[in-house]
């Protein structure tokens, strides 16, 4: 109770509710359909907390994620849960040395948290014992089924201790996981989460897609075509963050950064700084730039609009990035800036926000440079409208024309009667005494006055917005940008399939355990099949790379080489989820 307190916990999300009862009674298995985003981490999360409060030998709970990303996370949320000693949890993963990982699983762990891959792999090393398990959390199934990883999973749970409890998370319930629920677990308990559809954001998500150099570009283009730009823009890592707030900054926005390596009091300051911005804006655009762990740890109210300068690992944090904006009632808008190498991931992105809180991700043409003027012109002229100064001084009741304190023609300002007093004194009870200019020879009327008669009313405005708004309505403040078409065409001999591309006739389409967050390139993936197929290079081709994995497509026969040679060593290698083929 001290660590939810600690966290800001203060209610139980719907899911939480009907979730944590179940898991902390005694036995038990358990299915729980419910969205990406409604706390489904801290539902499995405190019965493990709570059940699990001592050391032991061998692991007592192992959680199965998809993505490295979400297997930290997970390890890193439950850690938070924790307000004592126990349970210890670690985490392992691919794209990470498994040297590390191994001394912590030695030094003693009573959670694991892992991807099916690594899971696997410290398995068949004799190094992961799973024979004592009693929960097996399986999280995002619908997500390892998309990924191909449900054959993994079945591997995975036949190695379990027979006694162990289950509960299976997942956005949508496919038949493939349905079956995977009747092979393995037997009679299980089904809840779903049926909170009210008005909880979701009142967010509309759109991506551009465009090269890495384009970025800045459009993000100057989208900021200055809005009617208001009070927005948050997340980057992958610290140094990203800083560099584009610097650019923005010199570009003449009010931008902070906030990050992991700034202390408590830099935080808090970044943030005062970024509200006051808000307030203090005019038609000048708004700019918080943050990267995941600080952008969570932020509640800021009316944001306009998210920006992902830098797609997010996982669904998880995409919708904790959109979350920020579309509250209380007010609607945001979540952009993603998609670069074209990463239009596959973008499509997977959007079908699994379609599945699990029911509206995809559209694309997004950028405004163009004439349209962009129009707008930042319209939103400048509104800001000076609103910002005008209003007299102080309102006429009195007895102020009507003829009296002696007529109106020159401005509300409350009386006309000087030059037959009664001297320009600088004024005579009061029968003694003189000094008297102020009046106010219309002096300050802005008197030189705007001034200014028109030297220029011209029309000139004269056109210096002074000029002069407050320097080149911001100038056409050469923008550039050209690339378009790029919204998905890739297909290879000649191949069709689009699940996402994926159809071999032709004689040829297999395989799933390669690897991918550019890695380090690898198409290069390395086509070296390493050759070597696994015993295949000539030219054989392997349509190699499509992603962040986390790749795909390509090569002859059948070498395919079942490969497959075979994955088992022994290196990274999996499988056929493509959804190739409707199966090799042993």
């Amino acid at each position: 109770m001290a660590a939810l307190e600690s966290k800001g916990f203060s209610a139980p999300s719907s899911i939480q509710s009907i979730a944590i009862p179940r898991l902390m009674a005694d036995s038990g298995h358990l299915i729980v359909k419910a969205r990406t985003g409604t706390g489904k981490t801290a539902a499995f999360g405190i019965p493990l907390v709570e059940k699990i409060t001592e050391a032991s030998k061998e692991p007592r709970a192992l959680i199965l994620t998809p993505t490295r990303e979400l297997a930290l996370q997970v390890s890193r949320e439950i850690r938070s849960l924790s307000g004592a000693q126990f349970p210890r949890i670690a985490a392992v993963y691919g794209g990470a040395s498994i040297r590390t990982q191994i001394q912590e699983l030695r030094r003693g762990t009573e959670i694991v948290c892992g991807t099916p891959g690594r899971v696997m792999d410290l398995m068949e090393r004799k190094l992961l014992d799973l024979s004592h398990i009693e929960w097996f959390i399986l999280d995002e199934a619908d997500e390892m089924l998309d990924m191909g990883f449900l054959e993994d999973v079945e591997h995975i749970m036949a190695s379990l201790n027979p006694e162990r409890r289950v509960a299976l998370f997942s956005a949508t319930m496919p038949q493939a996981i349905l079956k995977i629920v009747h092979d393995h677990i037997g009679e299980v308990a089904f809840i779903e989460d049926l909170a009210d559809s008005g909880e979701k954001p009142l967010v509309e998500q759109f991506y551009i897609i465009l090269r890495e150099e384009d970025k800045f570009e459009a993000l100057k283009r989208i900021a200055d075509s809005a009617e208001e730009f009070y927005g948050l823009v997340f980057c992958a890592t610290k140094a990203g963050a800083d560099s584009l707030a610097k650019r923005l900054a010199e570009a003449g926005y009010d931008a902070e950064a906030i990050h992991g390596d700034l202390n408590q009091e830099e935080r808090e300051r970044a943030l005062r700084r970024f509200k006051a911005g808000k307030e203090n804006s005019g038609s000048r655009s708004v700019m918080l730039v943050a990267t995941d762990v600080a952008g969570r740890g932020i509640d800021i109210i009316a944001l306009s609009h998210v920006i992902n300068w830098d797609l997010p690992n996982d669904r998880e944090s995409y919708v904790h990035r959109i979350g920020r904006t579309g509250r209380a009632g007010r609607k945001g808008i979540a952009l993603s800036f998609v670069l074209p190498q990463e239009r596959g991931r973008m499509s997977h992105l959007s079908r699994s926000m379609e599945r699990s809180i029911g509206s995809g991700i559209r694309r997004m043409k950028l405004p163009s440079i004439p349209a962009v003027l129009k707008a930042l012109q319209k939103r400048i002229l509104a800001s000076l409208i609103a910002d005008r100064l209003t007299p102080n001084d309102a006429v009195a009741p007895d102020d009507t024309p003829g009296s002696a304190a007529a109106s020159d023609g401005r509300a409350g300002k009386p006309a000087r009667d030059e037959s009664t007093a001297a320009p600088d004194a004024g005579i009061t009870g029968g003694v003189q005494k000094a008297e102020p200019a009046p106010a219309a020879e002096t300050g802005a009327a008197a030189l705007a006055r001034d200014l028109i008669r030297a220029l011209g009313a029309q000139e004269a405005a056109e210096l002074l917005i000029t002069r407050a708004y320097g080149s911001l309505l100038e056409t050469g403040r923008y550039r050209d940008i690339t378009e790029f078409e919204e998905m890739p065409k297909p290879r000649l001999g191949h069709q689009k399939f699940r996402g994926h591309e159809e071999p032709a006739k004689g040829s297999a389409r395989v799933y390669v355990g690897l991918g550019r967050r890695q380090g690898a390139s198409p290069r390395d993936i086509a070296l390493l099949l050759t070597k696994a197929g015993g295949v000539p290079g030219r054989l392997v081709d349509a190699i499509e790379m992603q962040n986390y994995c790749s795909f390509a497509t090569m002859p059948q026969d070498a395919a079942k080489r490969a497959y075979g040679f994955s088992r022994r060593s290196g990274p999996v290698i499988k056929p493509a989820p959804g190739a409707g083929r199966k090799h042993k």
